[in-house]
């Protein structure tokens, strides 16, 4: 039997509001334990120590300082550890607790379940980046600032998140261990860091390095969003593995299900 386009509507409108549901569950969970005030506050505390250092050491070039702020050794240990550990209890803690079965049977489906934890994840990292802003204003009083590359480097950083979190989320539904998947989505995401190393292995005008180029994340952080560009490409590449990792979440939560 076809399904009316009222029966569409209701079902698109179910689907929303428990994705809806279960993002404004997660984002409560989230500040309900202390992990979440811990990886805020000490967020906070290395980006603002960092800042006032570059700040010193480049005497005040706003350019060099928007530059390592969102390129330097700190920005890439943050990039690379603060996703798998704000991720990795989405399913894990799930499974583990015996909630995830509990949800099925009430209805809520995989889709629900994996973009509702992905946008409270999401929306916790981009409340963590944007506690950089605050800084950028300060520096506004003492030296000129280039607000576009700022605005196009802050992109990136929620872009690449998007992709971060999709692999932190996929992680997390292969393990009941927390520690397990921010292993695993740890370890995914060095891997994506290093593909810009592999470059070396080819000559420039290989079609291999033009490949580690194009999915190389400093890269594009380099050449694009701190100099305040944002290339559809990369927009594409981010958006399209992190619906690919969504739907492999969903393919691994069906096949534990009927395990």
């Amino acid at each position: 039997m076809s399904r009316t386009p009222g029966d569409l509507t209701s079902a698109r409108v179910r689907w929303g509001s428990q994705t809806l549901a279960i993002a404004r569950r997660e984002w409560a969970s989230l500040f309900a334990s202390p992990m979440a005030y811990i990886v805020l506050f000490v967020f906070v505390l290395v980006q603002g120590a960092t800042f006032r250092f570059h700040t010193i050491l480049f005497d005040g070039d706003m350019d060099l300082v928007t530059a390592s702020t969102f390129g330097g050794a700190t920005f890439w240990l943050l990039w690379l550890l603060v996703p798998p550990l704000v991720t990795m209890r989405s399913f894990a803690e799930e499974r583990r607790t015996g909630t995830f079965e509990l949800l099925v049977t009430t209805g809520v489906g995989d889709g629900p379940q994996i973009l509702g934890k992905w946008l409270a994840a999401w929306g916790f990292l981009a409340l963590l980046w944007g506690s950089v802003l605050p800084l950028f204003l300060l520096a506004e009083l003492h030296g000129s600032l280039d607000w576009g590359i700022v605005a196009s480097a802050l992109v990136g950083v929620l872009l690449s998140n998007a992709l971060l979190v999709s692999i932190g989320i996929f992680s997390s539904t292969l393990s009941q261990n927390q520690l397990v998947a921010a292993v695993v989505a740890f370890s995914l995401n060095l891997t994506i860091f290093l593909a810009n190393q592999l470059r070396a292995l080819f000559p420039p005008s290989a079609i291999e390095s033009r490949f580690f180029e194009y999915i190389s994340i400093p890269y594009h952080f380099a050449r694009d969003f701190c100099l305040g560009v944002v290339d559809l490409r990369t927009l594409v590449l981010y958006l399209g593995l992190a619906l690919a990792l969504g739907f492999a979440a969903g393919k691994v939560l069906e096949r534990r299900r009927w395990a």
